[in-house]
């Protein structure tokens, strides 16, 4: 079974949350997900500021799932106030073009879950799950490191997120 790790960078930019997506083949690279997510955020601050920084990034495995044929897909979120994401394509094959999410998006599931039909579809509903998921971990004060990583006014934001770690449930 190939083993796929997902790493969604984010960063809270006004009422939305910006993101992008990279994938690692954990099949090929082989060993330990922690040192590969290490060694794919030291990428990202090189190719994001053009020299390695001490940035402070939450860095926090959010879910795994299935994905047919045959794959394992860990997902990492890499959160930092102090992240840029260069307009248009990144370096590298895939699309993996900086994108926005509203935060009021953020709030709520419905009932009527289904699963989603789009890539994009997709990866709205990861980035949803991961932000309330750091918000949870905040709130109930099991990442007190988190905080320290956050500027206020984004610690405010996480704050305003929680509701419950699910989310706010509409019919």
């Amino acid at each position: 079974m190939k083993t796929v790790m997902e790493i969604f960078y984010l960063r809270v930019v006004g009422k939305s949350v910006r993101y992008q997506r990279k994938q690692a083949d954990l099949s090929r690279r082989g060993g330990d997900p922690d040192r590969v997510i290490r060694s794919l955020i030291h990428e990202k601050r090189r190719a994001s500021s053009g020299r390695v920084e001490e940035k402070e990034f939450i860095v926090h495995s959010t879910s795994w799932r299935y994905s047919k044929p045959n794959r394992v897909i860990l997902t990492y979120i890499a959160y930092s106030d102090e992240l840029e994401f260069k307009k248009g394509k990144a370096n590298n094959k895939a699309n993996n073009q900086a994108k926005t999410l509203p935060l009021k998006s953020l709030r709520t599931i419905t009932k009527k879950s289904r699963k989603p039909r789009s890539r994009t579809e997709l990866e709205k509903k990861v980035v949803s799950h991961a932000m309330r998921h750091i918000a949870f971990l905040i709130q109930t004060g099991d990442q007190d490191d988190f905080k320290s990583a956050l500027q206020p006014e984004t610690l405010k934001v996480f704050e305003k997120l929680w509701v419950s770690m699910a989310g706010k449930v509409l019919s």
